[in-house]
């Protein structure tokens, strides 16, 4: 399975200009937890709720400031065509629970941890399905 498969779309993409408080309208409005930031040509950065949280509210830094000053620049990234298996083993290794996901350079999903847990469940039911018929079927007395 592909990441592709899996990812969330769309993605908010947002100027790294873009101040701290208009960032936190749009993941408002569009009911997300983080924003891709470009420079209207590439990936910059990402910023979280979190971000906003512990690195601008939490210090006192005013909404009118550009995200960048609390973004996390040049995010780990993965490819709509890897296998879902890359994003699990960046989640391992990293402490982030959301990867923007690209298509040669433009950002095209996110995926989340949430996102592989959710496809594990779907998974899970599925593979479970047929053993649940045939538990509850009558058993032959041969």
């Amino acid at each position: 399975m592909k990441i592709r498969d899996v990812m969330s779309r769309p993605v908010v993409v947002l100027l790294s200009y873009a101040s701290i408080r208009d960032v936190a309208r749009h993941m408002d409005y569009n009911g997300v937890g983080s924003v891709v930031l470009s420079d209207a040509q590439r990936l910059v950065g990402i910023v979280t709720d979190r971000d906003l949280a512990l690195r601008a509210l939490a210090r006192g830094v005013s909404g009118d400031l550009p995200v960048r000053q609390v973004m996390t620049p040049d995010p780990v990234t993965v490819r709509a065509g890897d296998d879902l298996y890359v994003a699990v083993e960046v989640f391992r290794r990293h402490s982030f629970r959301r990867l923007p996901v690209l298509d040669e350079e433009a950002v095209v999903g996110m995926v989340t941890v949430d996102d592989l847990l959710l496809h594990v469940h779907q998974v899970t039911g599925d593979l479970l399905k047929p053993v649940a018929r045939e538990i509850g079927e009558p058993q032959s007395s041969g």
